[in-house]
């Protein structure tokens, strides 16, 4: 139910290939190393009709109805996510999310809870960079109490001393487990690295440190900021008349007053010029995790389609440029992806893949050599052809939940744009041509320009580095620090 889960999709197809490389072979004749045609594009997207309602407190309300399924949905979004945690406060603004799920001014974790499960429901919450998001499932039938537990969970949190501390508990320990995930390292790292100070340069669910220091006040500050009805957008789908439903709302929401800010506007992070290389030690890693990246566009760019069809020809699963080095002819991965995560201010494009120790420094280079290679002389046709047919023929089925929608809808309104895109982006990514995908290559590709961060044995990985430049070296507690590196100069 997360709008990003539905916006990630369009601009990044990531491939995580659970088969063998070439050990597959052929099985009865056919060569598995082939992928399959990509199949015709997809028939014209339809979505329900739209009503729209302002309220007087500024709150954007969108209803529609959906009788494919026996259930109504909501999701309600607020400008403002972790880019906006004050400085020295990371991860105030998942934490903030997290508890507005363990009770309520009338109702206890356990109580709510309880209500929820009882009704066979389902509320979440979330803080993505630029919003934060709770969404929530009923059964029709269950409109009137589902809404109000929703209703409850927003306009009334609780933020109780033992469940904040049980809160910061959970998440210190996930922080904690994380440092034993290369994974999540290498793109933790990156994310520092590239970003360096910015409001985007910190891990969204903080630190070890930042977190212990949060208390209850930071947590009540953030919701009085950013949590209000004004410029928020409140979405309701579901197995009702949308006359119904927009009442319902205006009954449940307009009378919820706040003194939200409006959110800041974010500044456009610097690219980084030039190589830079942050080898991150990890002795006991038996892979090498590697991440290759630069900053490029804003959600709201122009060439967001191009982006993601670029993206899906270098790293969109098998019959993609990283695939078929990395994996398909060399063998030195299972997988190997490319998005780009564009958000309010310009996010990033960023190539990642994995491989043995010892071919940290061959895989590395043959990474930057497909993206030299790409950038040089661009996408063949069959190449532009799948990934048109791959992003056309399966956006329709991210569309295919009352979820799904709502959450599209309520991230096309937060960021400003038409929501005759939902309609028209299977059309506009069919209109993508190969100088399209030759400008996207050109401008954002990296090269020469470029991020670059390898988590792993740092003494049997250095070496291997060597050929490709200045390494700086650290560890993954480093890269959380406050003066930790940046590849900016």
């Amino acid at each position: 139910m997360r709008a990003r889960a539905v916006a990630l999709f369009l601009v990044a197809t990531l491939a995580f290939a659970a088969g063998g490389c070439r050990a597959l072979g052929r099985e009865r004749g056919r060569d598995l190393t082939t992928p399959p045609p990509a199949g015709k594009p997809a028939a014209k997207l339809q979505v329900p009709p739209i009503q729209e309602r302002k309220l007087s407190n500024g709150l954007t309300v969108l209803v529609a109805e959906y009788h494919e399924l026996p259930l109504v949905v909501f999701q309600l979004l607020m400008q403002g996510g972790a880019a906006y945690d004050p400085a020295g406060k990371g991860g105030v603004a998942e934490l903030t999310a997290d508890l507005l799920r363990q009770g309520t001014q009338r109702r206890s974790a356990e109580e709510l809870a309880r209500e929820i499960e009882f009704l066979g429901g389902e509320l979440s919450a979330d803080a993505s960079y630029d919003f934060s998001t709770v969404g929530a499932e009923f059964l029709a039938k269950d409109l009137d109490r589902g809404l109000d537990l929703f209703s409850d969970v927003v306009l009334h949190p609780a933020f109780r001393s033992d469940e904040f501390g049980r809160a910061q508990g959970m998440a210190l320990a996930g922080i904690v487990a994380a440092r034993d995930n290369p994974s999540a390292i290498a793109d933790r790292c990156f994310q520092t690295f590239l970003y360096g100070k910015h409001p985007y340069g910190h891990a969204s669910v903080g630190t070890e440190r930042t977190v212990k220091s949060l208390t209850q006040g930071d947590i009540r500050e953030f919701y009085r900021r950013y949590y209000g009805p004004a410029r928020a957008v409140l979405v309701m789908i579901g197995d009702a008349p949308a006359d119904v439903l927009a009442a319902k709302a205006e009954r449940a929401f307009g009378g919820w007053h706040s003194a939200a800010e409006p959110p800041s506007a974010l500044p456009a992070p610097a690219r980084v010029t030039g190589r830079r290389m942050l080898l991150v030690d990890k002795p006991d890693a038996t892979q090498t995790h590697i991440r290759v990246g630069n900053i490029a566009i804003a959600r709201t760019d122009p060439a967001y389609v191009s982006a993601a069809v670029t993206s899906a020809i270098l790293g969109g699963g098998f019959g993609s440029r990283l695939i078929d080095e990395l994996r398909v002819k060399r063998s030195l991965t299972y997988g190997a992806w490319s998005y780009f995560a564009a958000r309010k201010a310009p996010g990033d494009f960023r190539v990642g893949t994995f491989t043995k120790v010892a071919t940290t420094g061959e895989a590395l280079g043959v990474t930057l050599d497909v993206l030299d290679q790409f950038v040089a002389g661009g996408p063949t046709t069959a190449e532009l052809d799948r990934a048109k047919s791959l992003l056309s023929g399966q956006y329709p089925l991210q569309l295919e939940t009352p979820n799904a929608i709502a959450g599209k809808l309520a991230e096309l309104q937060a960021y400003g744009l038409p929501r005759s895109d939902i309609e028209t982006l299977p059309a506009r990514v069919l209109a993508v041509g190969e100088n399209d995908v030759r400008e996207m290559a050109r401008r954002y590709v990296p090269v020469q320009d470029a991020a670059i961060v390898v988590v792993g044995p740092a003494e049997q990985v250095a070496p291997q580095l060597a050929r490709f430049g200045q390494v700086v070296r650290t560890t993954p507690e480093v890269c959380d620090a406050p003066n930790g590196p940046t590849a900016a100069r």
